[in-house]
Parts: structure tokens; C-alpha cells; sequence
């Protein structure tokens, strides 16, 4: 598709290579513009990215620096130099009065700042960096890292490759029309592919092509893991050769695994007990056959860590790790150099203070180069910190966000730098305008092996610049320019450049990419060189989940608040609450200011079942009030075929609405990884009157 910019005039054009950064899949564009405006864009199909001339050139953008004594007080516009030399004195004072570790380093969007703000951090002497990671992605990395080694990654990428040696895929809550690109174009949606065994609490267009859905209560999921693997080793389908040799813990596993009968595990789940057998007989029968795992979807739960392990454990059981076809190790990809000094520099700190997060969840900071954020409220209530240096950061992707935004408001500094205002900005001392991606320059280094030095495209509106830019200032004014390259980005670019044979002149200006070759890895490296935990096998018992006196087992336990765990709760808080699934209008919290975007998706929604709809006499487009112990927050309703009764499903990332408000933290939170229990959760629906806001 081409997006049309400004009439071209008099004078030269130019044209680069670029990627878009509307999400973060740097799909590669092209870019042509005369002076400070874009002519045209050239991309693929896509609604995000069809945004993205609206995002550089709404009259909302934030174009200036500008500073203000407190929370809620008038803003006040200032120059770069006013603006950086308060945030920066500031940190000097609070680093003088409470020591480094005082003060928090928190990324959400964009993420090509992250390894600059990181190596900031330590260089100031503080140990709490984090990011969105502490409630996305970080869990199912650690899940995979403690029972099957870090070689093992998110189990994302090669999950999600689309082999031909594949005979069966068990998709685990993943919806490719709204989540990944091409969309409804996606190779799973075809109908030339292997059979899919789709495991999703909600009706989506793949539970249309697939073989067998099992239609599970949210929450559930480990406990239907373990229910198939039950019947894999009752009807001995397991690899029994590759689990003599491989497996640590087995024995005690099969023990466990015995009590998740299909009747059992049926009434656990809510899956008719016939489609557990013929889902577990399909799945061990396949050679090779692939688990396509959603990250979040499955640790998104307080049970979700362990859950995570029992899925991953059906590879191992089955024989289906390190072949083609099946869930390989993620190691062998193209990975830029690491400057963020952590290995460096983080163990110094540790010994003066520990990270955010790691008393209470040690394995995940232990496997993760992160603290654990979703305790920060925690730290800003006891005093611990009293600063938070944020770009991009998104205070709605916290449970119970209310609370943190009330917390927020003691900060002694709260620096943010982001496109728009935002929940978060409201709350700030300190706005940093930021250059869109198609103002600031990047060094993408894919893991396919594409590299590729990202040129502005044009140069930014009003006084924006890039995240980079604004953290090596902030250094320089903290003595600490050394450290960041003298203020160059493209000799930090050289330096991230070393893991490849490329230096920066041999990436074209004008953002064409090159290719390195990544060759693929022998099956089976797992013989020479075992797995990459303590053991040196798969561990059906994690030695490191014993250490820190958790059960080793992948154990099943029921949700923080289901109808099961607080049926107290469920007396006036019925329906099971789960949310956060993809819309393919909006990145996250993203595009809300965005008319192009909105037009398309004008308000927060609430998927409800028809049965559900008619019983609470609400119909298609009402409006309603969702309530949970924490609060509660008008939706509009989306009568569905896609929910089953009981359970409905709210989008995430809508100031107006923001769901997270009524997800519970404190002792909600997963207690292994700290992940939210965004995907299963108590709720009420009523009928609401339509809310001023509303379009």
C-alpha cells in the first residue's frame, strides 16, 4: 500500500529504505520526502502501519520540552538544555541523599532505546532497569530456561516457523487475524496445512479451521497440559528412549500426572473429556509435531509459570524437541553485540542493593536481565524509590494501576519522553518530546540475519528528538560521556555491530539492508551437549524451582480468584474476566489518539456470549459497567458468538476504560515469575448509561 504525504515542489527528493515502528516487526518500507516533509511511503497491507504519517503529523504531538514542580501542576514549556540539566541535578541530589538505588529506569515503546537506557542505569548505580518484560514475554523465557535451558529462549521464534516436515501443530492461544502479521494472509489460517489442535477460550477464526478446539475455562491451562499427558503415557505414546536418556524428574512427573484423569481434567477445564483424549491420541501420533505457544496468553494467570511448564513438558514427553518439524533451541539466530554491561557491571550493584523484585521472584531476575517492575508500586509506597526515569513507559499495563498512578504522584522526579500525552504524562515532572521512527535513526539487527542502519527518514518536528539522544545527554550532564560514546550514536552502532563481520560502512546510507547468513543447526544438538540446566537434561522436576523452596513439579494450581479458588467472590463477581487479546487496529495502548485508527475502533469493548447478553438483558452496543473488587469501568458490549457462557473478554490499553484497573496485584501476582493474572480474573457485568467520552 502507499501512503500520500505532501505534494512534491521545487527542488530535490530523496528516497530511503526504512522500517516501520508502529509495532516492532520493522517491516521494511520505503520512504520519500523533500525537506522536513514526506511525500509518499511505500509498505505492506497493514492498519498499524497505515497510521503512521497521522502519528508524525498530529496536531497532538508533543514538539517541546517542558517542566513542572509536581503531579497535575501547569506544565511549563522549557528549552533542552533547562530540561535536561533539572532531571539530571535532580538525580544528583537524589543519588547524593538515598543512594543510585533511589531511583528506577523504565522502558515500554519504544524498545530500540532499551540497551542504551540499561548501560545508563549501572552507569549511575542503580539496579532497577525494566521494562514491559515484567508483565510480557519475560515469564514463558524464564519457564522455558529452568526446565528446558535459556538455548530455549521464549520458545517463540522456531515455534512459529512454518515447516513442511510439520504433521500436527498445537496452537496454545494464539489468534493470527488480529496478533501477526499478514493477519487473516496467515499460513495458519490456510487450509493446505497440517491438522491444528487450537487450545483458546474464546471462538476465534483459527478455532474455525481447526481439527480439534478445545474450548478451555481461562486459567486452566496447566491443568489441561497435564490432562494430555496423562493420557499419553496411560496409552504409552511418550518417547520412551529419548526420555531414558534426556529426562530428569520423570518418575515423579508420571506420578503426578496420573490424578488428571480426562474426566478429571475435564472437570477441571471444562473441555468435553472425548476431545481431551482425541486432542492428546492426534498430538503423539504426529511425527514431528510443533507446539505455537503464545507467550503471554498462558503466563498471563497466577498460576501461569508452572501452567507454561506443563505445556512446554508435552515437546519433551513426545520426543518433538531439536527436530525439524518441531521446537528447536532458539540460540542459533544473528544477535547484536550486548553494551548494556550487565554482566559487568550488575553484579557490583547487587552486592550494595538487590533489583526491584528479586527477594520475592529470584529466578526471574536471576534468568532475566531485568528487575521485576510489577512490584514498583511496592517500592514507591515503602520509600525505596523515590525517581523514575521512563520513555515510552505505559503506566496501564499495571494490575491494580490505579494504585501505582496514585503512588506515582510522590516521586521526587518522574521523567517521561513519548510522542503524545498520556495517563503517564499526567502524572510526570518531566516531558521529553520524542522523534517518531521515521525522525531518528536505528540499527536493526534481525535474528534471520538481516542488518540494516535505519536513516531518518526526515527530520523531526518542533524540538523531538530520539530516546538515544536524550539519554547520552543526561549522561554527558552526569559526567559520564565516556560511557556513552562521546554523544555518538552511530559509534555505539559500531560497537553493537561486532557480533556481526559488518562495520557501520558497510550498511548503505540509505537504509537498504544486508544480509548475513545464519545456517541452521543440526537436529539433535541435545546429544552432544545435553540441555542447558543444572542437570544437564529436561527437567520434568526444575532443581532450581526446589532450590528456592518451590515445588519442582509442574504442578496445577486453580487461579487467584476463579469461581473454584473464591467462590465467596464469585457470589457477586460471577463471570470469569479475562483480557488483553490482539486487535490489529492498535498496538497495545497505542493509535487512541489517532483518528485514522479510532475511526475504525472507536470504543473499549467488552466480548460477551449471547447466553451471557441475554440472561443480564444487554444488548449488542450497549454500554455497561465491568466491576471487580478493585473498581470498575464502562465498556461498550460486543455480543458474541466467539465467547463461551461465563466468561467474557475485555480489550486492554483504553484510557477511557482501562481493564487492568480490576485486575488484582499484591498476591495476585504469579509467585515464581510476578506475572499479572490479566487472563483470569472475577468480574461483574451491568447496564451502564453511555458514557460522556463515548463516540
Amino acid at each position: 500500500m502507499k501512503l500520500l504525504g505532501k505534494a512534491p515542489g521545487p527542488g530535490p527528493t530523496r528516497t530511503v529504505s526504512s522500517t516501520c515502528y508502529m509495532c516492532t516487526v520493522n517491516c521494511e518500507i520505503t520512504v520519500a520526502s523533500q525537506g522536513p516533509e514526506v511525500l509518499f511511503v511505500d509498505l505492506p497491507d497493514c492498519q498499524r502501519g497505515s497510521a503512521m504519517l497521522e502519528q508524525r503529523d498530529s496536531p497532538r504531538r508533543l514538539l517541546h520540552p517542558e517542566i513542572r514542580g509536581a503531579a497535575h501542576a501547569p506544565w511549563r514549556r522549557a528549552s533542552w538544555d533547562e530540561a535536561l540539566d533539572h532531571a539530571a541535578g535532580t538525580l544528583l541530589r537524589i543519588r547524593d541523599a538515598h543512594g543510585p538505588d533511589a531511583v528506577a529506569f523504565a522502558v515500554g515503546y519504544t524498545k530500540e532505546v532499551r540497551p542504551y537506557l540499561q548501560r545508563f542505569a549501572y552507569s549511575y548505580g542503580s539496579p532497577h532497569y525494566i521494562t514491559e518484560s515484567s508483565c510480557c514475554f519475560a515469564a514463558g523465557y524464564v519457564a522455558a530456561a529452568v526446565t528446558l535451558g535459556e538455548e530455549y529462549g521464549y520458545f517463540l521464534g522456531p515455534s512459529r516457523a512454518n515447516r513442511p516436515e510439520t504433521a500436527c501443530r498445537l496452537v496454545w492461544s494464539n489468534n493470527p487475524q488480529a496478533s501477526q502479521l499478514p493477519y487473516e494472509k496467515h499460513y495458519l489460517l490456510r487450509s493446505d496445512q497440517c491438522p491444528v489442535i487450537l487450545v483458546d477460550p474464546r471462538r476465534t477464526s483459527l478455532a474455525t479451521k481447526a481439527a480439534i478446539h478445545l474450548c478451555l475455562r481461562p486459567g486452566t491451562d496447566g491443568a489441561l497440559a497435564l490432562g494430555l499427558a496423562h493420557l499419553i503415557l496411560a496409552e504409552n505414546r511418550e518417547d520412551k528412549a529419548f526420555l531414558a536418556r534426556h529426562a530428569h524428574g520423570f518418575e515423579a512427573y508420571r506420578d503426578y500426572v496420573r490424578t488428571f484423569t480426562p474426566e478429571r481434567t475435564s472437570q477441571i477445564t471444562g473441555v468435553p473429556a472425548e476431545k481431551i483424549v482425541d486432542a492428546a491420541r492426534l498430538y503423539a501420533a504426529s511425527k514431528p509435531a510443533q507446539i505455537t505457544i503464545s507467550p503471554n496468553a498462558t503466563t498471563h494467570h497466577s498460576n501461569g509459570f508452572q501452567s507454561h511448564r506443563a505445556i512446554l513438558l508435552l515437546s519433551a514427553l513426545t520426543g518433538n524437541l531439536d527436530v525439524l518439524g518441531g521446537n528447536r533451541p532458539w540460540g542459533y539466530r544473528l544477535q547484536e553485540k550486548n553494551i548494556t554491561r550487565h554482566k559487568e557491571r550488575l553484579p557490583a550493584l547487587l552486592a550494595k542493593s538487590p533489583q526491584m523484585g528479586q527477594e520475592r521472584f529470584p529466578l526471574f531476575t536471576a534468568h532475566y536481565p531485568e528487575a521485576q517492575g510489577m512490584v514498583l508500586a511496592d517500592a514507591i509506597e515503602s520509600g525505596r524509590v523515590k525517581a523514575v526515569v521512563s520513555f515510552g513507559l505505559n503506566l496501564m499495563m499495571w494490575p491494580n494501576s490505579r494504585r501505582l498512578a496514585k503512588l506515582a504522584e510522590r516521586l521526587d522526579l518522574f521523567a517521561v519522553c513519548d510522542f503524545f500525552p498520556t495517563p503517564t504524562r499526567d502524572l510526570a515532572t518531566v516531558s521529553f518530546p520524542a522523534a517518531t521512527h521515521l525522525e531518528r535513526e536505528a540499527l536493526i539487527m534481525a535474528g534471520s540475519g538481516k542488518i540494516q542502519r535505519r536513516p531518518a527518514a526526515v527530520e523531526p518536528r518542533g524540538e523531538a528528538r530520539s530516546d538515544a539522544w536524550v539519554v547520552f545527554q543526561l549522561a554527558a550532564r552526569m559526567g559520564l560521556a565516556d560511557d556513552f560514546w562521546n554523544g555518538s550514536e552511530p559509534a555505539s552502532f559500531e560497537e553493537r555491530l561486532q557480533t556481526s563481520d559488518l562495520r557501520l560502512a558497510d550498511l548503505p546510507e540509505n537504509g537498504k539492508p544486508r544480509g548475513v547468513q545464519v545456517p541452521e543447526p543440526p537436529e539433535r544438538i541435545y546429544a552432544v551437549q545435553g540441555f542447558g540446566t543444572p542437570t544437564g537434561k529436561i527437567e520434568f522436576v526444575s532443581t532450581e524451582l526446589e532450590r528456592i523452596g518451590r515445588n519442582g513439579l509442574p504442578i496445577y494450581e486453580e487461579p487467584y480468584w476463579s469461581p473454584v479458588s473464591r467462590p465467596d467472590l464469585a457470589k457477586d463477581y460471577p463471570l470469569i474476566l479475562t483480557s488483553g487479546g490482539r486487535s490489529n487496529t492498535y498496538t497495545h495502548s497505542q493509535g487512541r489518539l489517532l483518528e485514522s485508527l479510532r475511526s475504525r475502533e472507536p470504543n473499549p469493548r467488552l466480548e460477551i456470549s449471547l447466553e451471557d447478553a441475554r440472561a443480564l438483558e444487554i444488548q449488542d452496543g450497549a454500554w455497561v459497567e465491568v466491576s471487580s473488587p478493585l473498581g470498575a469501568v464502562t465498556l461498550q458490549a460486543w455480543v458474541t458468538g466467539v465467547m463461551p457462557p461465563g466468561v467474557v473478554h475485555a480489550f486492554h490499553g483504553w484510557p477511557e476504560a482501562n481493564i487492568n484497573e480490576l485486575i488484582p496485584d499484591g498476591d495476585g501476582l504469579d509467585p515464581i515469575s510476578g506475572f499479572p493474572p490479566f487472563k483470569s480474573s472475577l468480574c461483574r457485568v451491568r447496564p451502564a448509561a453511555r458514557p460522556a467520552w463515548a463516540r
